[in-house]
C-alpha cells in the first residue's frame, strides 16, 4: 500500500511564503463605521487589532456617542475624512 499524503502537509511550506496582511487603521484611531446597508455612518475609536478570521482583518472598535463595542471587518470601516459621521 502507498503512503499517502495529506493536502495540509502538501502546502505546509507555501502558507510561509506569504506575509500575513497589516491592518490599515492604527489603534486609537477614529474610523467611520457604516452599518449595513443603511447610510447611517457612526464614528468610533479602534481599541485593538484581531486576526484574519477567513473574511478578512478585524477590529474590536468602541463607539464614540455611547460607548458600545463591536467587532468588525476592515471593509465596513472608512477614514472619518471621507465623509461627516452622524
Amino acid at each position: 500500500m502507498g503512503d499517502v499524503i495529506s493536502a495540509a502537509g502538501r502546502f505546509r511550506g507555501a502558507a510561509r511564503i506569504f506575509s500575513p496582511a497589516s491592518h490599515k487603521f492604527a489603534v486609537g484611531a477614529s474610523v467611520v463605521y457604516r452599518m449595513g446597508h443603511q447610510s447611517e455612518k457612526v464614528l468610533f475609536r479602534v481599541l485593538r487589532h484581531l486576526p484574519d478570521g477567513g473574511q478578512g482583518l478585524q477590529y474590536r472598535l468602541k463607539c464614540e456617542t455611547d460607548g458600545h463595542e463591536r467587532v468588525t471587518f476592515e471593509a465596513a470601516l472608512e477614514h472619518p475624512e471621507s465623509e461627516k459621521a452622524t
